[in-house]
């Protein structure tokens, strides 16, 4: 059932199908990306525990 889809499966074979991919105007394009609030939280305090002391 799965062969009889709209998947080209042909095409994977033969590596000829490529995914779809959004239109970027420049390097630093970066409308195709969510945008979200600044981070603006503090990072949490040292636990003390020396876990990381090897880091």
């Amino acid at each position: 059932d799965l062969q009889k889809g709209w998947q080209d499966w042909q095409g994977d074979l033969t590596k000829s199908v490529f995914p779809p991919t959004g239109q970027v105007a420049s390097p630093t394009d970066t409308s195709n990306f969510d945008s979200f609030p600044e981070d603006n939280d503090e990072p949490p305090p040292d636990d003390n525990s020396g876990w990381d002391i090897d880091f």
